[in-house]
């Protein structure tokens, strides 16, 4: 059997994307499947794959359309299935059955830089021209969301139904960051990139009164200096870390106590769990997949994110052992599991 993982660019830095592709790949090789990758730029980390790529080059910009473009790549395989890891249901079907991995997609009514901003709406406008052309290739294609909240805004713009399942999660670093009693501060984590929202982050160690720490990978110089400019303002107790070696980040969670998420219409939110893996108590958007992570501990606005930021510094051990013992379920193991059990369905 013969299929074709198809993602736009592979990268060495671990992400939720990366954790995808990488757990299918693993998979697929574990089940004696023969796998193509199909990317638009060349791959920047060995996935022991043979490989197609649609441009011999590497380029940073235009992430929505080289995802588009990756079909070019991809339609040049021949495959008994496709697993299509882009979240775009770009033409593919005619040529094998197309499984896609799905997000919310940007045109959906779902929080993002995608609505709020008029700059990012003219950037999509050339993308909803083809809304037509996915709607149909989505009703040719079986969709796996990645959440109930991105299964929600796949129905609402391609009108099509989605299985759930979480992506994977490597939570064994983290676990060796566990503890039961923290210091008295938060750790946020995100791109320093606008989408992101992490003014939110220290607009909230100011209204609070809890140190914050925020660390990321370095997106955007100017949105940083922004971010000082603000803590500055507001006189909050904030630190940034930006680049944070992850040995560094795990004996970081290893002293926090609480995780604060502050982008609204995140699709799933891997941090959410690596916190939660390492004793945090996590407090996230209610408009976002990290809701029906921990319900419980769900904000509307930052003066409740505020209170529970304050309550979380004091939440019992127990709870802690739950959260940790809850974000175990989102490890590459089940994942597999349950990815491999919708392609043996759709294939058999």
């Amino acid at each position: 059997m013969k299929s074709t993982i198809v993602i736009h660019r592979v990268t060495k830095s671990v992400s939720g994307e990366g954790n995808v592709v990488r757990a299918s790949a693993e998979l697929l090789r574990e089940r004696g499947v023969e796998t193509t990758l199909a990317t638009f730029s060349p791959p920047l980390d060995d996935l022991g794959l043979p490989h197609i790529s649609a441009v011999p080059f590497k380029l940073r910009l235009f992430d929505k359309y080289q995802r588009v473009l990756t079909c070019i790549s991809a339609r040049r395989t021949k495959p008994d299935f496709f697993l299509n890891i882009t979240a775009i249901p770009v033409p593919l079907s005619d040529i094998a059955t197309h499984i896609i991995y799905g997000v919310a997609p940007e045109f959906s009514s779902v929080p993002s830089k995608y609505n709020t901003s008029w700059i990012w709406r003219a950037y999509l406008l050339p993308l909803r021209g083809l809304l037509k052309r996915f709607r149909e290739e989505a009703r040719r294609s079986v969709f796996i969301a990645n959440s109930a909240y991105s299964s929600k805004a796949i129905r609402e713009i391609y009108g099509v139904e989605s299985t759930v399942v979480y992506p994977p999660v490597d939570v064994t670093d983290f676990l060796r960051a566990y503890h039961e009693e923290g210091e008295p501060f938060f750790v946020t984590i995100g791109r320093f990139e606008p989408g992101k929202r992490l003014d939110l982050a220290v607009r909230l160690s100011s209204m609070s009164g809890v140190r914050g720490v925020i660390v990321g990978s370095m997106e955007s110089d100017s949105y940083m200096k922004k971010l000082v400019r603000l803590s500055r303002e507001l006189k909050a107790d904030v630190q940034f870390l930006p680049n944070l070696p992850r040995n560094s980040l795990i004996e970081l969670m290893g002293k926090a106590s609480v995780y604060f998420h502050p982008t609204l219409g995140e699709h799933f939110g891997i941090p959410i769990v690596e916190a939660m893996a390492a004793g945090l108590v996590p407090i996230v958007p209610r408009e976002s997949g990290g809701f029906e992570i921990v319900p419980e501990f769900s904000y509307n606005n930052l003066e409740e994110a505020s209170e529970l930021v304050k309550k979380g510094l004091n939440t019992p051990a127990s709870t802690r052992r739950e959260l940790k013992d809850k974000a175990l379920s989102f490890d590459r193991r089940n994942f597999k599991e349950k990815l491999w059990n919708i392609i043996d369905e759709v294939i058999r």
